[in-house]
């Protein structure tokens, strides 16, 4: 009964022996086959244009790369405060440490930093002055936006997004030339760092414009009361000289208490000439800068703001930890790999043509 049963029914599992026959008797055309796919992996991998990568690494500024800059906290705040002997917290005409430039911390200099490398402006600057005019055939409109889009797609950067990053920012580029890709990644960061610098010192000069031209005022005032009220005594000068002149007081009387002080409607109890002498004096007086008690100070105030040092070159905002190199190998295509996908996939296809020529026979 069961012998029946087999005849009627035939079987859905594959012969193993049989498959094996199959495949030898069609070994030409599976290798014949992979030899094809392989040599049109070879050709691509062989012929096709090499793309290589380079990468620039940056790190945050030490204190030291900062010092510089950091300078003016202390120029317009402690150094102002120890010429000027003024101790106070409330930001007086002399100067204190409230009213310092505050300082730039190294976390602040490469946020900065990264805010400007990662920018769509700095990029799209770099593409239009850069990448663009070296792309001969970028003309029309249409190409210029292919060659946009595979820009993007070749440069890439990576921001810190943890603190265990320690801030390293990684560029990388790639492209058909080792040397241009180089030159262009160290140039990219090149051009981040600068922008950087020119932000920071713009702040920085804009914070000592302010704290210099507060004080500036502050002298043009001093000078300019100081004149007004010399213009005041010599105009009373005159009113005594003229009294005394006109009741023939000569000298101070010589009864009088010697260190009575003859000011306001006495004044003209100097005496002619004692009064005479003065109002020459005063008349003669180029400057009034020795009688005003405040400007020493803010003079020195103003020397330390002026002596702040706000050239770029002083002012390292990262680390350039890594510099782009001109690679040497390319990253695709990987011709080991390409080869020996070739193989497999030739091998398959073999085997995936025999079996079709096999339905077919069958069939």
């Amino acid at each position: 009964m069961e012998q029946n049963v087999s005849q009627t029914y035939p079987s859905d599992e594959i012969d193993l022996r049989e498959l094996v026959q199959t495949l030898w008797a069609s070994k030409l055309l599976i290798v014949l086959t992979t030899l094809i796919v392989t040599c049109i992996a070879a050709a691509y991998a062989f012929l096709s244009t090499p793309i290589y990568e380079t990468q620039v690494q940056t790190l945050p500024p030490t204190s030291s790369d900062l010092a510089s800059y950091n300078m003016a906290n202390q120029l317009s705040g402690p150094a102002v405060t120890g010429v000027t002997g003024n101790t106070g917290n409330t930001g007086g005409a002399n100067g204190s440490t409230d009213n310092a430039v505050p300082i730039l911390t190294s976390e602040e200099s490469n946020n900065t930093f990264l805010r400007h490398v990662a920018s769509t402006t700095l990029r799209q600057q770099f593409f239009t002055n850069t990448y663009l005019p070296a792309k001969s055939n970028a003309r029309d409109r249409a190409t210029q936006e292919l060659l946009w889009t595979r820009f993007n797609k070749e440069l890439v950067i990576n921001l810190p997004k943890k603190p265990e990053d320690g801030g390293r920012m990684k560029l990388t580029l790639e492209g058909t030339n080792p040397e241009t890709i180089s030159n262009w990644a160290n140039q990219y960061v090149q051009i981040a760092l600068k922008a950087t610098q020119k932000q920071l010192l713009n702040n920085l000069s804009s914070a000592i414009h302010l704290r210099l031209q507060s004080t500036q005022d502050q002298i043009a005032i001093l000078r300019k009361n100081a004149k007004v009220d010399r213009q005041n005594d010599i105009a009373r000068l005159k009113e005594a000289l003229t009294l005394a002149e006109s009741i023939g007081l000569e000298n101070p009387s010589i009864t009088g208490n010697l260190i009575t002080s003859y000011t306001g409607s006495t004044m003209y109890l100097r005496g002619a000439k004692a009064l005479q002498a003065e109002l020459n004096l005063l008349e003669k007086r180029t400057s009034d800068d020795p009688y005003i008690v405040e400007l020493p100070n803010l003079l020195k105030k103003q020397a330390l703001l002026q002596s702040i040092d706000l050239n770029p070159q002083h002012l390292s905002v990262a680390i350039i930890d890594q510099a782009a190199t001109a690679p040497e190998d390319p990253i695709k295509p990987k011709k080991t790999l390409v080869l020996a996908l070739g193989v497999i996939l030739g091998g398959i296809l073999g085997i995936f043509i025999v079996f079709i020529r096999q339905m077919f026979k069958g069939s």
